[in-house]
């Protein structure tokens, strides 16, 4: 039988505009949540319980999409650094497969400048350095 979702979850690619369709109209509680900013609009498609085709018009292909992440649990520092590296993690592992992505939210606009902190303040305080004995 046909699966939403293989073993790897991802969907299924000929179906993904078609359930997109559904999902955006259908499922308000889950895309409404999401806060989810997808560009073109998916297709409108209300089901009719007379429906019994189920003929569901694919969606457009999205040239924008945007969903915030919701977490919780992120105790401390580690926890934080540790997050936002798995996130870039796995974003470099869909960006190999030629989808493009960029992670948005508090832990990422606040929290990732620190990750390098240390590093870029001792390539700075080089570069002052240097600045200053090869001057003279």
């Amino acid at each position: 039988g046909h699966r939403l979702v293989d073993k790897e979850g991802i969907i299924n690619p000929k179906a993904f505009y078609n359930y997109l369709s559904a999902w955006a109209t259908n499922d308000a509680l889950a895309y409404g949540a999401s806060q989810g900013n997808l560009k073109p609009q998916p297709q409108r498609w209300i089901h009719s319980p007379e429906d019994v085709q189920l003929e569901i018009k694919k969606s457009s292909p999205l040239v924008y999409t945007q969903l915030p992440f919701y977490l919780s649990g992120l105790s401390d520092t580690d926890c934080i650094t540790t997050l936002i590296m798995s996130v870039r993690e796995l974003c470099l592992k869909y960006e190999a497969k030629g989808l493009p992505n960029f992670p948005s939210g508090i832990p990422f606009l606040f929290w990732e400048q620190y990750l390098y902190l240390r590093t870029s303040l001792l390539l700075a305080l080089a570069c002052a350095l240097a600045a200053v004995f090869v001057v003279r």
